[in-house]
């Protein structure tokens, strides 16, 4: 019998991620006055809120992501499953399918200031079936389809108002570069393929665990649809994340453009991050002109006497600084001595001792002494010299800590680059008619044939500044990952 009220709006289904282990929904509500589609949000909200700290090598291990658990409000639980939300929560955990983390009483255990309960799903309900964890389902029902679209309606205007410490607001670039992410997609089958081949051992991957590249395979639905998690500038590196910088590298490959059949390029610059931090020690008065808040900063590292840190900018230049540090370190690959100078050296704590990073740090220290001492000084600016220092050096809980001092590098060297790409790259890509093209921090997303063109852009820009420009790579993605015939 058709409904005698007309919808206010209208709405398609929408994709939901399920664990493979929750058996049928709407038998399992059966003889509940529960939504079926409302409990499908709720485990899609444990799904979307734990995947990409899954893939999140650092994330993964840390206690507060550890073993699963995440973190939901109970303002966006009541959003979207009304205030009945913990009839929810105690019908999921009933049944086996959600744990909610308790303190010693036996109460829930919130986040101070967060107002955030802890939860995960029950790692029995994610046991892999045939290598996979999750299902899609479909939620169709009208009012919860309209919670969920008037929570994105809220979430967009409170971006655009800048609440949130963690959130900017989007300046003009940022709106031109999202909406040029609706021109792009996925082919599912092809990254349905190659997970299917990852989960099953025929394709071998250089990460520590491959979990999270086979259960990301969801979110490229939900990318095709344009129901994947909405586009944020966070605050601390003022980066533009969309859910495009969150998926696995390797399904770039799977990547393309509507109504443009050429293969995709992404055009990046070499060893970027390492490259900042020689620019920033090299060219002082030069970064002023992108990073003025840091002008303390700035000043203080220009009195350091400088010897061996043009050494330094020359192999980052030359994009050769991982290959030139594996060899002085004995190790195994570039990826090795990647992540050796990255985490253990210039961008971690000055407080972590443990003994093999120490011979890293000191074989550093007699290689480019300037920038060893350049980066120390960084990392102990207090909050009394530099009052922006409160802002930045945050624990998990948002709160400032003095352990959290090594984070002004890290920082300066994001704000820098997202500056640089969004301040002046994006601006000039779009005046020479180069889109649609797709950011991913560092890196631009084009059809081949405009790979060139941005190159020459990217570089034209440092030049602007008065900075020595870095080496530009294009890596050219097939029509499918390597190893897959397609």
């Amino acid at each position: 019998m058709p409904s005698k009220y007309e919808y206010k709006y209208d709405l398609n289904p929408l994709t939901a991620v399920i664990p493979v282990g929750v058996r049928d929904i709407d038998e399992l509500v059966s003889g509940t006055s529960l939504s079926a589609d409302r409990v499908r949000v709720f485990l899609h909200q444990l799904y979307v809120s734990w995947i990409f700290d899954e893939l999140n090598d650092r994330k993964r291990t840390d206690v507060f992501h550890k073993d699963g658990w995440v973190l939901l409000s109970s303002k966006r639980l009541t959003a979207l499953l009304t205030n009945k939300y913990k009839k929810y929560e105690v019908f999921l955990e009933s049944e086996g399918i959600i744990q909610i983390k308790r303190n010693s009483l036996g109460f829930k255990s919130y986040v101070t200031g967060e107002r955030s309960t802890s939860f995960r799903l029950t790692p029995g309900v994610i046991k892999p079936i045939n290598g996979k964890r999750f299902r899609q389902e479909k939620i169709n029902e009208y009012k919860v389809l309209k919670a969920i679209h008037l929570d994105q309606i809220k979430f967009e205007v409170a971006l655009n108002e800048g609440n949130g410490s963690s959130i900017l607001p989007y300046c003009s670039a940022h709106e031109q570069m999202n909406n040029m992410l609706s021109q792009f997609y996925f082919d599912v089958d092809g990254v349905s393929q190659f997970v299917d081949q990852v989960s099953k051992g025929n394709i071998l991957l250089t990460r520590e665990s491959n979990r999270g590249i086979i259960d990301c395979e969801a979110i490229v639905q939900l990318i095709n649809e344009g129901t994947a998690s909405k586009p944020i500038v966070c605050s601390f590196g003022e980066r533009f994340h969309s859910s495009f910088t969150r998926i696995p590298r390797e399904y770039r490959h799977y990547l393309r453009i509507k109504r443009i059949e050429e293969e995709l390029t992404s055009v990046d610059i070499s060893n970027c991050q390492v490259y900042i931090v020689a620019i920033i020690i090299n060219f002082p008065e030069q970064v002023k002109k992108v990073l003025p808040e840091f002008e303390y900063v700035l000043d203080k590292i220009k009195e350091i006497p400088k010897t061996k840190s043009r050494l330094f900018l020359e192999h980052c230049i030359q994009g050769t600084i991982y290959e030139y540090w594996q060899q002085v370190r004995g190790l195994d690959s570039r990826d090795d001595s990647k992540n050796e100078l990255i985490k253990r050296v210039l961008f971690d704590k000055t407080s972590y001792r443990q003994q093999k990073y120490q011979i890293a740090r000191d074989t550093f220290r007699s290689q480019f002494s300037d920038v060893w001492d350049t980066i120390n000084t960084m990392k102990t600016i207090s909050n009394d010299e530099f009052q922006l220092v409160e802002d930045i050096c945050l624990d998990r809980k948002g709160h400032f800590s003095n352990k959290h001092l090594h984070k002004i590098i890290s920082s300066m060297c994001q704000r820098f680059e997202s500056r640089v790409m969004t301040g002046m790259v994006v601006p000039c890509l779009i005046k020479q008619d180069l889109g649609p093209f797709l950011t991913i921090h560092d890196s631009v997303v084009v059809p081949y044939s405009k790979a060139g063109l941005v190159s020459v852009t990217i570089q034209n820009c440092f030049l602007k500044l008065g900075i020595t420009p870095p080496k530009v790579k294009i890596e050219r993605y097939g029509k499918s990952y390597p190893g897959i015939d397609g």
